[in-house]
């Protein structure tokens, strides 16, 4: 996969990344031909990257 983001800059990086991909993702997406499948992938990649946030967060606050 790749190294662990340690630093601030690091994390804030990975953060940038995942939002372009989640935007890119949404992009190809056609609202008027999407699946309840398609959602729900959007829905987890949102939540995987809550999750993260939310790591990233206590590192933060030490």
């Amino acid at each position: 996969m790749g190294k662990a983001a340690e630093t601030q800059s690091e994390q804030f990086r990975y953060v940038k990344n995942r939002i372009q991909m989640l935007h890119q993702v949404v992009e190809t997406m056609d609202p008027e031909q999407m699946e309840h499948e398609d959602y729900l992938r959007v829905l987890d990649m949102v939540e995987q990257l809550q999750l993260k946030m939310q790591r990233f967060k206590k590192d933060w606050e030490e």
